[in-house]
């Protein structure tokens, strides 16, 4: 398997089918854009700012049977979700948070990323808790069956100041919620501990320990951009309660040493994901 930092298109673009569109709503979801292989909306926990200096949203995706939107690194192929908010009103800072990806498989590529629904959870804090929060979100993406389908939409969603009760969403908002990985090592996290060690100029390893026995562990590596890594092995010791995952490196760069790259690692297992930063060191 191969996860690249970069997007590689590798299958066949039709074409820019999205077109730009604008839906604005005074509730706490905006309109459906619809295609013909997806719809898409902005929802909301609450129906309006009141008595919150920041609140959760989500980009709800809904997909017909066979086609796939991506994770933040989408694997061998495809093109993952760019969120720009820029023109949003009373927006001081948002933190988007990715679910657990599954992995796909087709014509030899290894993609992660979603089929049927996902929601991508957003945290927003306001500029001025006692105003309306108005969200623009200009928002390119591709989803993917036999071909990749590259779309642009402006989604526009107004929250005023008079109102902060909880939505019907808020409970879909939560439920994907949950599927985002928390950190290796927090407290009541299974997967405890990660660590990367230099093997030679294009190897490294991760070794991760849990308070429970793996399974089938994965793990997904990102790096920077342009850097590929494949796993080559995984062993699960005798206990079961840690895994060393054997990966090799391809860096962007003629240059680049991999000693020192800084990475993030998704470890997987059946029952449990987590994720963190690593520095490979000898």
């Amino acid at each position: 398997m191969r996860f690249p930092q970069t997007t590689l298109i590798l299958m066949i673009i039709v074409g820019f089918l999205g077109g730009t569109s604008v839906f604005a709503a005074p509730a706490a979801t905006s309109g459906w854009i619809e295609t013909d292989q997806s719809r898409i909306r902005l929802i909301s926990e609450y129906d309006g700012v009141k008595g919150h200096k920041s609140l959760r949203i989500g980009l709800q995706v809904q997909l017909r049977p066979g086609w796939k939107i991506y994770w933040r690194s989408p694997g061998d192929a495809g093109i993952p979700p760019q969120f720009d908010w820029s023109g949003s009103v009373n927006f001081k800072q948002n933190t988007l948070h990715w679910p657990l990806p599954e992995q796909f498989d087709s014509f030899g590529l290894s993609t992660w990323g979603y089929h049927d629904e996902v929601v991508y959870p957003i945290e927003v804090t306001l500029a001025d808790p006692d105003k309306p929060l108005d969200l623009k979100l200009r928002l390119f993406f591709g989803i993917c069956e036999q071909v990749c389908i590259p779309y642009e939409h402006e989604l526009v969603l107004r929250l005023d100041n008079m109102s902060g009760e909880v939505t019907p969403e808020a409970s879909l908002i939560e439920d994907f919620v949950k599927r985002v990985p928390p950190q290796i090592g927090a407290d009541g996290v299974e997967i405890t501990l990660a660590t990367a060690k230099l093997l030679d100029d294009q190897h490294f390893s991760v070794t991760a320990r849990s308070a429970a026995s793996f399974t089938k562990p994965d793990i997904i590596v990102e790096g920077e951009e342009g850097a590929y890594f494949s796993v080559i092995s995984r062993t699960i010791s005798d206990d079961g309660k840690s895994v060393i995952f054997n990966i090799s490196a391809d860096l962007p760069g003629k240059t680049d040493r991999l000693k020192g790259q800084n990475i993030v690692v998704t470890v997987i297992d059946e029952n449990t994901a987590a994720e963190g930063p690593l520095a490979v060191e000898e």
